[in-house]
């Protein structure tokens, strides 16, 4: 079996190879033009003709396929573009005989058809030869497209348009991929009962019934555009006959070349939780960023990241990455650098809550946009340590925000959370009382736009719930669901940060966003699609055990509170929240109040506190403190400890005596 490989031959002597066999090629074609116009009884006149035209044709040819650079293409990987390549390059000197046949009589120019005859005969012989080439590298690598491969796995492949096609010649040709598509299911009418490389297409209802009866082992869907909803009517098809599926990478990664058509990957929970794609961006937005300098907080995180590669695309003139995990911020630092290498950017390691070293970065930057998505989100881990989660997630903002107003920041973006609504934890407490700081700062800056934006929760975000059942499911279970009837909103990180993006530009100030999220979904319905889109059966293969709501969790996320007005806004998915706004100096007192309890073991104590502020908190009380967690330790530091003022509580981090 002879191998066609490119390193065999030094790239000389390649060469030299090929101009011989298209040297041969136009001779050949030459004579067949002269034959067939005399009808195979060519005369010595004839054959004079030949002997006259043939080193000057070929070289013009020869020529031309060099201007048109066929000789520096895998000859073995032949396509229709290429012959569109190939019809470029014989044309071109076809039309300059043509043209020069009408002032002179010399040799091939005698004879306009023989002129015609030779393009034709040219390019059908060329196609040929490279035709002939591709099927020695197919079958050397083991494919024979007469043949069967009882090996190979059969797959069905959904979607028979140009993504589909195209899959199938690779699937076919690549000796390393054991898949066989054996038949092609899609929608459009027009295309039924047709072939595509010699695979029929049906419609989607014969060709379930038809994977059932041949025992086809997977289902390949070719739309890298395909909706949700699609493809969750697609998936559930396939759950009732038992039979795997898998899909295409997107466009955006085809057309970016990151991936390449044959890489297909299983069906993910997000692929069927996003629902069709909102286009919230507009000219708003490229005006509010382009050649903007813009500083994001918290840029190592699920939603700080994409908000940087979002606002890159934009082309601001500079941008800030500020993250205090080191190893995040070195992620998508060489991201940004990778993707957008003519957005200047810089990264920094940062605290939000650290003055001094935000004043430095503020001071020295002067960004006229800042997204600020630092914070501290677990909900249970917040529970049990409030002075934390109000440290970073509430002084931390208000630390910031007043430094954007010192520095005449343009404008400020919150980044809050579903959970601030009538809040029952923490973390979504601490979220409401940042709202209220931007809030109450927008009633004395004249030069700041403060503005906050609630969603849900992010599929796949570090530490939801989706990385936590896909991990439960690869040890082999349980899954564990604090509650039968849960629910929350899902949405992408595509979908959050557009509405970041498009609220910023939409903002006059003081206002709370919110995006249209849907219908919520049940996490126990989720995690039994999780484990079927595995390949496995729950309550079989995986168990899912109910472990009970954890401290400061609701059953349902609300959007709105009780005292918001909804207004709507140029979007319909879009809309705006206003309603009672808290005095500054009010604000200022209780968080001076509120300040020495950070510290203190009794977090009952720093929830009722809390509570008199945002009264619709309604705080779990029930979570273990720390003290009671580690009394041992909790003993040792009260015996050293000087007391604090505000209701008996202890510092830990006071000084020993």
């Amino acid at each position: 079996m002879i191998t066609i490989s490119r390193q065999f031959f030094p790239r000389l002597f390649r060469k030299g190879l090929l101009f011989v066999a298209y040297s041969v090629i136009f001779s050949v074609s030459l004579i067949l033009a002269f034959e067939f116009r005399d009808s195979f009884r060519i005369s010595e006149v004839t054959a004079q003709l030949v002997r006259d035209s043939l080193f000057w044709v070929v070289g013009i040819k020869l020529l031309s396929l060099t201007c048109f650079r066929q000789f520096r293409g895998l000859l073995s990987y032949f396509r229709l573009p290429d012959v569109y390549r190939l019809a470029a390059a014989l044309a071109l000197p076809g039309a300059f005989l043509l043209t020069a046949s009408f002032y002179s009589n010399y040799g091939l120019l005698a004879s306009r058809s023989a002129i015609l005859l030779d393009f034709f005969l040219s390019l059908s012989l060329l196609c040929i030869f490279r035709t002939s080439l591709r099927i020695v590298r197919e079958r050397s690598e083991g494919y024979s497209p007469l043949g069967t491969n009882t090996e190979k796995q059969l797959v069905a492949i959904y979607g028979a348009g140009e993504t589909g096609s195209a899959l199938a010649t690779h699937l076919m040709a690549k000796r390393g991929r054991p898949m066989k598509p054996v038949l092609f299911m899609d929608d459009d009418e027009s295309k039924w009962n047709k072939q595509i490389h010699g695979v029929t297409v049906l419609p989607p209802k014969e060709g379930f019934e038809r994977i059932k009866s041949k025992r086809i082992a997977k289902i390949v869907v070719a739309m890298p555009s395909a909706s949700s909803s699609k493809l969750r009517e697609i998936t559930e098809k396939a759950e009732r006959i038992g039979v795997a599926i898998e899909i295409v990478p997107s466009w955006e990664e085809l057309v970016s070349g990151k991936k390449k058509i044959d890489r297909l990957r299983p069906v993910r929970i997000e692929d069927l939780l996003g629902r069709n794609a909102i286009n919230l961006h507009s000219t708003h937005v490229f005006s509010m960023l382009n050649g903007k300098v813009v500083l994001v907080t918290g840029a190592g995180g699920t939603i700080g990241g994409e908000l940087c590669r979002q606002i890159a695309q934009c082309e601001p003139s500079m941008l800030i990455m500020v993250e205090r995990a080191e190893f995040l911020l070195f992620q998508i630092e060489q991201t940004i650098r990778s993707e957008f290498p003519d957005v200047p950017s810089h990264a920094f390691i940062g605290d939000v809550t650290d003055t001094a070293r935000m004043d430095f970065l503020l001071g020295g930057f002067l960004p006229q946009v800042i997204f600020h998505a630092a914070a501290h989100k677990h909900v249970p881990m917040m529970e049990h340590q409030p002075g934390e989660a109000i440290r970073n997630n509430t002084f931390g903002t208000v630390n910031l925000a007043d430094l954007a107003i010192k520095h005449e920041v343009e404008r400020f973006v919150l980044i809050s959370s579903d959970k601030a609504v009538n809040p029952t934890n923490v973390m979504g407490v601490t979220k409401r009382l940042a709202e209220i700081v931007v809030q109450a700062l927008q009633q004395r800056s004249d030069s700041t736009q403060f503005m906050a934006v609630r969603f849900g929760n992010v599929l796949g975000s570090s530490g939801s719930v989706i990385p936590t059942f896909r991990k439960q499911i690869e040890n082999g279970g349980p899954v564990t669901v604090t509650h039968p009837d849960i629910t929350r909103y899902f949405m992408t990180v595509a979908e959050a940060v557009g509405l970041v993006l498009d609220c910023s530009s939409d903002a006059k100030g003081g206002e709370i966003f919110v995006l249209d999220m849907g219908k919520p979904m049940k996490v126990f319905d989720l995690a039994k699609k999780m484990i079927v889109l595995s390949g496995l059966k729950a309550g079989e293969d995986i168990e899912i055990k109910f472990t009970g709501l954890r401290p400061g969790e609701k059953l349902y996320e609300e959007l709105q509170h009780d005292r918001e007005t909804l207004e709507i806004t140029h979007h319909e998915k879009v809309f705006r929240f206003t309603g009672h706004t808290s005095k500054e100096k009010e604000v200022r007192r209780f968080l001076k109040e509120l300040a020495p309890l950070l510290r203190t073991s009794d977090y009952n104590s720093l929830k009722r506190k809390v509570k008199t502020f945002v009264p619709e908190y309604m705080p779990d009380f029930s979570a273990p403190t720390w003290a009671h967690q580690h009394e041992d330790v909790a003993t040792a530091y009260r015996k050293d400890a000087v007391p604090v003022e505000g209701e008996n509580v202890v510092a830990f981090d006071q000084r020993r005596a």
